[in-house]
């Protein structure tokens, strides 16, 4: 009988092709062999690197700068949300502080103003009605107390002298009600209170940068409340004016409200929003109008939304250093480079900037 195990003649392969096939299994195999060592390393590899991006500042020695704000922080009770608002619910019968009957002071307030017929309240003879008011307020004075130790030689001949008690190892350690002030100083009733008596000098800040000539703005990423938010920040080289904002573009910068009034050179890092308050010629493409020499593309328009051709070349000439290179320069030489531009144009502009027209 036949052997069923025997090609047909018609799919003989010949000698060289069967070599050929021979060496590209051994070849394959050898690739199969080396794929096959890598891929058992691989978990451990993989298991290493999941490792090193789990690192942050609670489980290593990373500092707490180098978290990111994206990253939302692990939380800190195992508690499950009720569904119920924060604070009061309904029907809980609240309380208020009551007044005090010994008051340590008095104040009477006069009347103001004016009368509906032109008399003036301090002219009206008035009385001090049942109606009042207490404000609770904490006086600071300090208080040092000043504690001795005894000794004396006993009937036995011993030498015997008391110790100070626990808290007043260090000469001049501070007393618990010290401990105490502090804490409620950082409580969020106590910063409320500041940002009210600071609302006057934050107003006098921004203020002073939107007529500023030249000012720098900028945002960065942070975590408030386990949630990420946004600090948009308008600076000069003296002031600051810092704004949180949950949201990062235009709204938020809207509702900043500095950007919309400020009318000088802003320099920022290009991100497209900051182009709807541009005023100046401190973007990138801006100063490539401005500045046609220190460019490789000589027909290049400025892509600003608020300024063109046009109107940069109104404005006043700035010297430019041309330290251009006719071959590509490396990042450092185009850093450099860009460092001289910007440090001509700010010098130039801390006079008196010129505001082109807006179209």
């Amino acid at each position: 009988m036949p052997d069923r195990n025997a090609l047909p003649h018609s799919l003989e392969i010949p000698d060289d092709e069967l070599k050929r096939l021979r060496e590209q299994v051994a070849e394959q195999a050898a690739i199969i062999e080396g794929q096959t060592a890598t891929i058992e390393q691989m978990p451990e590899r993989i298991q290493e690197l999941e490792a090193r991006l789990a690192k942050d500042s609670h489980n290593s020695s990373r500092p707490p700068s180098s978290d990111s704000p994206c990253t939302k922080p692990l939380p800190r009770s195992r508690r499950q949300p009720s569904g119920r608002k924060p604070g009061g619910q309904p029907g809980r019968r609240g309380v208020l502080r009551s007044v005090v009957d010994d008051s340590d002071q008095c104040v009477i307030i006069p009347l103001t103003g004016t009368c509906t017929c032109g008399r003036c309240g301090t002219e009206i003879a008035a009385t001090v009605l049942a109606e009042r008011r207490h404000v609770v307020e904490v006086v600071i004075q300090r208080k040092v107390i000043e504690y001795r130790i005894v000794g004396g030689t006993c009937t036995c001949g011993h030498a015997q002298r008391s110790t100070f008690s626990a808290g007043i190892e260090a000469p001049v350690p501070y007393g618990p009600s010290v401990s105490a002030f502090a804490v409620y100083m950082t409580h969020q009733r106590a910063v409320r209170v500041a940002a009210t008596r600071l609302e006057a000098p934050v107003n006098a800040i921004r203020s002073a940068l939107v007529a500023a000539p030249v000012a720098h703005a900028d945002e960065t990423g942070l975590r408030g409340n386990d949630n990420l938010y946004w600090l948009h920040v308008l600076s000069t080289d003296r002031l600051t004016a810092y704004f949180p904002q949950p949201k990062r573009g235009a709204e938020a910068l809207d509702t900043f409200g500095l950007l919309t009034l400020f009318a000088g050179v802003l320099v920022h890092d290009s991100w497209s929003v900051y182009e709807r308050y541009q005023r100046g010629p401190s973007c990138a493409s801006s100063l490539s109008c401005a500045f046609p020499s220190t460019t490789t593309r000589p027909n290049a328009t400025c892509a600003c939304p608020r300024s063109s051709r046009k109107s940069l070349a109104a404005a006043a000439p700035i010297p430019v250093p041309r330290t251009l290179p006719s071959s590509a320069p490396n990042l450092s030489t185009r850093r450099k480079q860009s460092d001289d531009t910007v440090n001509s144009l700010v010098l130039t502009f801390q006079g008196n900037p010129p505001v082109p027209p807006l179209e």
